[in-house]
């Protein structure tokens, strides 16, 4: 019996090395990555502007939309006022709203029409399949050889289809994503340090990608689709959640490449509170893990290049170094303060080296992308923060990564979004569902600042550090969610933010 306990232990202490390496790994190859795009993106420039084609396409505009209230104006007369020929446009209007949405859009689309422009509204009663269903009932009445989808948040420029259509030129282009600019960068320390992550994402990483023609994302709105792309790629699945990367990687298995655009910006808004971001992030993050489970064979299977396949994997399992996170956050105190066993020391230098790393790379990564992306060169300042957010996140991004390797589909929950209004008419109010996860993150700050405390009182200082950044992480998360108001200044409780 002794015997098989040992064996028990030793299995556990060797489990438990795994992972410690895996994290480690893991981490090392983040920092490759973000040098290896942080130099493509100085020495790869942007594609070149095509001539416009002799003859303009056929082009629908697809706006889906689900209880945009504050938005949806803004929306529909930016697409209104496109400029492209009138007779080689229309515009579909996905509502699945369920309040004062519906008559809005309804009226703004009546006015577009007596004004000349081919738009219809189009209102689902019972929809199903979220935003996936709405672009799929959207198709079977689209006219277009190309559809470009805009979310309710944004604001694409009169010359969007001018500067885009062209890029279709080569046959093998399936897609042309653009890059977001904000509308809200400057609201909050949050929205600045989401601006800068996306500008890094758009900037930097998917120029770098696409430059080397390696497999990208669509990135759900601000970009245009050739409709046979779609329609070989098998359309818009609703069982995944993450539905614009899951039919952009489909795609490129069928032979088509989506085309980045970093030098043109779509204006557009990005969450205000912490509720709000949070439920962004954890339908990202359980999408990207429900692709890797109904997409993973077929990449591994399929008769493309190693390193795309290498690319998509890092893509589809990017949210796999969160559990290592937060397992690391978790016994850390108790390897160092309580005599928990392991197998190998790997000493505070060697540690702290790796941090350190993992910090200078990402000060190169999102630095780069600060400047070539036209913000204050001083913005460049807060990148050291993007580290404690998404420590603080590891909870949620871990629990949102497992329960999507299991599951399939699940609640679309969407962001709600201020525009210019929210907040200062009244209307319904939004909000992002209250998580529960937030007692496990301030309990989690709480249990860290004492670690911080008796590492300190120790002596152990460099520890005390980091369990005193953990604590700041977990309690900035949690507090700053529980902080959160949401959209709208009704008095009543208008639409919820699930779709």
């Amino acid at each position: 019996m002794h015997t098989q306990a040992t064996g028990v232990v030793w299995a556990l202490l060797v489990a438990f090395e795994v992972l410690r390496v895996a994290l480690r790994g893991l981490l090392v190859v983040l920092v490759f990555h973000f040098v290896r795009a942080a130099w493509a993106s100085v020495w790869r420039q942007p594609p070149r502007e095509p001539a416009p084609p002799e003859a303009w396409p056929s082009v629908t505009v697809q706006l889906p939309l689900k209880n945009e209230y504050y938005v949806v104006e803004r929306v529909i007369r930016a697409a209104c006022a496109l400029d492209y020929p009138a007779e080689r446009l229309d515009i579909q209007v996905l509502d699945d709203s369920t309040d004062e949405t519906r008559e809005r859009a309804r009226e703004v689309v009546e006015r577009a029409r007596a004004e000349g422009t081919r738009i219809e509204h189009i209102h689902r009663s019972a929809p199903r399949g979220f935003k996936a269903g709405a672009l799929n009932n959207g198709l079977e009445t689209a006219r277009g050889e190309f559809l470009a989808m805009f979310d309710a948040d944004c604001v694409p420029p009169p010359d969007f289809l001018r500067r885009v259509i062209p890029h279709f030129a080569a046959p093998e282009v399936g897609c042309v994503q653009v890059r977001w600019g904000f509308l809200n960068r400057h609201h909050s320390l949050l929205t600045r340090l989401q601006a800068i992550v996306l500008d890094g994402l758009f900037v930097v990483d998917q120029h770098a990608r696409a430059s080397s023609r390696l497999p990208l994302q669509f990135n759900g709105t601000n970009g245009v689709w050739r409709r046979k792309a779609i329609d070989e790629a098998g359309g818009w699945s609703a069982d995944i959640l993450a539905e614009d990367a899951d039919l952009s990687f489909r795609a490129y298995l069928a032979g088509y490449r989506v085309l980045h655009v970093s030098d043109y910006a779509v204006p557009t808004e990005i969450p205000e509170d912490m509720a709000a971001f949070r439920a962004q992030q954890r339908r990202w993050a359980l999408g990207s893990a429900q692709m890797l489970r109904t997409l993973g064979l077929r990449i591994l299977t399929a008769d493309v290049p190693v390193r795309a396949k290498l690319m998509m994997f890092m893509h589809l399992g990017r949210h796999a170094i969160d559990p290592l996170i937060l397992l690391a956050c978790i016994t850390s105190p108790f390897t160092t303060l309580y005599d928990m066993p392991f197998l190998v020391d790997y000493g505070t230098f060697w540690n702290a080296g790796l941090v350190g790393l993992v910090l200078l790379s990402s000060l190169l990564f999102y630095g780069r992308a600060v400047t070539r992306g036209g913000s204050r060169p001083s913005e460049a300042l807060l990148v050291p923060l993007i580290l404690p957010l998404a420590m603080g996140m590891s909870l949620l991004y871990t629990l949102a990564f497992f329960r999507g390797i299991v599951e399939r589909g699940g609640s679309f929950v969407r962001t709600p979004k201020a525009g210019s209004e929210g907040g200062k008419r009244r209307g319904p109010r939004y909000l992002a569902p209250r998580d529960p996860l937030v007692i496990a993150e301030l309990l989690l700050a709480v249990a860290h600042a004492y670690f911080a405390f008796v590492a300190a009182q120790k002596g152990i200082y460099a520890y005390a550090l980091f369990f005193g950044l953990t604590a700041g992480s977990f309690g900035w998360v949690g507090l700053a969610t529980l902080g959160s108001r949401g959209v709208g200044s009704g008095t009543r409780e208008g639409a919820r933010a699930e779709g």
